[in-house]
């Protein structure tokens, strides 16, 4: 069954193809009144806390999130997370 990434827990697995690569830590809206989730911070089995952009969502469902990439090495680029380096967005899980 398709979720949506507001309803999503945090410990949910996160995939790149059948790869799982880390764990949902939290969910962020840019903006002190948005209601979307923008993105969305992974605990990244090899990296820590790294800031996700929604778009790399492929899908949500019952066995977690899967990424649009299929190769971890794919977002070998993504930011490191910390709320100090993203000033501008609010938490919503």
């Amino acid at each position: 069954m398709a979720r949506t990434l507001e309803t999503l827990d945090l410990g949910t697995p996160v995939y790149c193809g059948e790869e799982r690569v880390g764990e949902v830590r939290g969910l962020y809206a840019e903006g002190s009144s948005a209601r979307s989730v923008e993105w969305v911070v992974v605990n990244w089995r090899s990296r820590g806390d790294v800031a996700v952009p929604a778009i790399e969502i492929g899908s949500v469902d019952d066995r977690g999130v899967t990424l649009i990439q299929h190769d971890p090495r794919e977002y070998a680029g993504l930011p490191a997370f910390t709320e100090e380096r993203f000033p501008t967005v609010r938490k919503l899980a």
